[in-house]
């Protein structure tokens, strides 16, 4: 019979919060606690819930957006964590959030950066993304070219 992780309980020190909400998503249990993290900031939560996806180097992959095997790349990521928190689109500012990222590193789009980086320099992306999204507000969180006008 396989392990199916059924019974095995995770130190809460052991998982990131991404890692967290991921594992309750998949098991289909409600919330312990009410849905504000999404309801406040829904990009957030897909941005945290994607990072947790290809957080292990075995769940990421390079030139597809999802494999059979259950592999996805940044975009799949997102896409996933979107159906799992019950949303019917991927947020606008979470596709702001990791272009302005992708841009900042010169890449023209985010399949671009995920297909043309290494893995911990995706995290990273990833990470520069979370921060981004929890500046809900500012400027800087607003999809499109840094302005580099010159007076």
């Amino acid at each position: 019979m396989p392990f199916d992780g059924t019974g095995y309980r995770f130190e809460a020190n052991e998982l990131s919060f991404g890692a967290e909400l991921f594992r309750m998503f998949r098991r289909k249990q409600p919330p312990s606690e009410p849905d504000s993290y999404i309801t406040d900031n829904p990009a957030l939560a897909v941005l945290l819930i994607g990072r947790s996806l290809i957080e292990n180097r075995k769940g990421w992959v390079q030139r597809r957006y999802e494999t059979k095997d259950g592999r996805y790349c940044v975009v799949g990521a997102l896409r996933f964590a979107t159906k799992a928190i019950g949303l019917p689109a991927v947020p606008p500012e979470a596709n702001s959030a990791l272009m302005n990222v992708a841009w900042d590193r010169g890449f023209n789009d985010i399949e671009s950066m995920n297909d043309n980086s290494p893995h911990r320099k995706v995290l990273s992306a990833f990470n520069d993304a979370i921060a981004l999204a929890r500046t809900v507000g500012t400027d800087s969180y607003r999809a499109g070219p840094k302005s580099t006008s010159c007076r």
